[in-house]
């Protein structure tokens, strides 16, 4: 069985950790897998760090840089690659590579089959409409959207939740597209001095990037009457992106900048999260949040909202708190009651690290993968 995986790339995200998760556990069950990267000529630099992590991990990769993704030379040249190759399946990642492996499908090769992973949807428009799926805009994403799906040959979203705002958007219908959620191997934190990864006693943190759809601003202002309770608190920010002044601003103006370290992106996650009292996942919505994961692989136990995927990861009082989506107070409630309550605490991070071991797995997902590919060439 020889397989492409087909994505756009610009950075290390969500998408491109799942390929370097996945990829090596399908080699090692005799698939051929090549990761085939389409990298604009303005974004090589930012996407070396991911060809490098391939390289680590030993995936075999094709990079074809290009100056726009609208470049019929795209699917022309991925084609060539497939005939040459004699490979099985297509599998395709975001919308342009959607949008690729229909041209492939309908203009080059009618044999090769494509199947579509989703992993969420247009970035600002999700924001709006995460909550209000039958109001989405019928703009050209939407449309696009449509049509990719429709004529992809196999498709499966990372959550149901996903497959839930597609069906009430009336992107897709009923029962036309499959779930495969993620799962992940963690390793056991190793002992690590803590004392540089604490800042105060206690300790909130916040990981992912700073853009709107995390949510940043819902704790920036419930942080005053945290304080209020927990004098000496500290939040913790891992991540950097384009709200990163906007956000420092919002904390002066609140008076809670004193409380607040900005940290940027850094590597050692895990050893935060560990170091840390109650992780906050305040996002509008996601497909299948990884700092979720990594919050129960640390065992550190989350408030999150009741949004898209979070939902799916967080039973509310087994696994974390869940907060009615936007919903200040009673984020502000929960955390004050988790940062209270160390029995609690403790409750939450082990039944969320059970849940990670027994069933958000590699093996798991890698297997319902491999058997996805086996419907797919029958």
């Amino acid at each position: 069985m020889k397989i492409i995986y087909l994505q756009n790339i610009d950075g290390v995200a969500g998408s491109e950790k799942y390929f370097l998760a996945l990829i090596p556990k399908l080699i090692d069950k005799s698939i051929d897998v090549t990761m085939y990267c389409v990298v604009k000529h303005k974004n090589k630099q930012n996407a070396t760090e991911f060809l490098h992590l391939l390289e680590e991990n030993n995936i075999p990769y094709v990079v074809q840089y290009v100056n726009s993704y609208g470049s019929i030379a795209i699917p022309y040249k991925i084609n060539k690659f497939i005939k040459e190759n004699a490979i099985d399946i297509v599998h395709t990642h975001l919308i342009y590579a959607d949008f690729w492996g229909v041209l492939i499908k309908k203009l080059f090769n009618k044999k090769v089959k494509i199947v579509s992973t989703k992993h969420g949807y247009h970035e600002e428009t999700y924001v709006k409409y995460c909550n209000t799926p039958k109001k989405l805009p019928k703009n050209l994403y939407y449309w696009l959207f449509k049509f990719t799906h429709k004529n992809i040959d196999y498709s499966y979203a990372c959550s149901y939740g996903l497959k839930n705002f597609y069906e009430k958007g009336m992107l897709i219908k009923e029962n036309s597209m499959d779930v495969i959620q993620h799962g992940f191997n963690y390793p056991d934190i190793p002992l690590f001095n803590e004392s540089e990864y604490r800042f105060s006693n206690p300790q909130l943190i916040i990981v992912g990037r700073l853009i709107k759809r995390k949510g940043h601003h819902f704790v920036f202002e419930i942080l005053p009457e945290i304080c209020k309770e927990f004098p000496d608190l500290k939040l913790i920010i891992l991540g950097s992106g384009e709200l990163e002044n906007e956000l420092k601003a919002l904390a002066k103006s609140l008076n809670i900048d004193k409380h607040i370290e900005f940290l940027g992106f850094k590597t050692e996650v895990a050893k935060y999260l560990s170091s840390s009292d109650v992780a906050l996942v305040p996002s509008y919505s996601e497909g299948l949040p990884l700092v979720i994961f990594e919050a129960f692989n640390a065992k550190t136990p989350v408030v999150s909202f009741d949004s898209i995927g979070c939902n799916e990861l967080i039973i509310d009082g087994e696994t974390g708190f869940l907060a009615k989506s936007f919903d200040k107070t009673e984020l502000l409630n929960k955390t004050i009651e988790l940062l209270k309550n160390k029995a609690l605490q403790k409750h939450f991070s082990d039944n969320g690290y059970a849940k990670l071991k027994t069933y958000f797995s590699l093996k798991r997902m890698t297997e319902d993968t491999y058997s996805y590919y086996i419907k797919v060439l029958k």
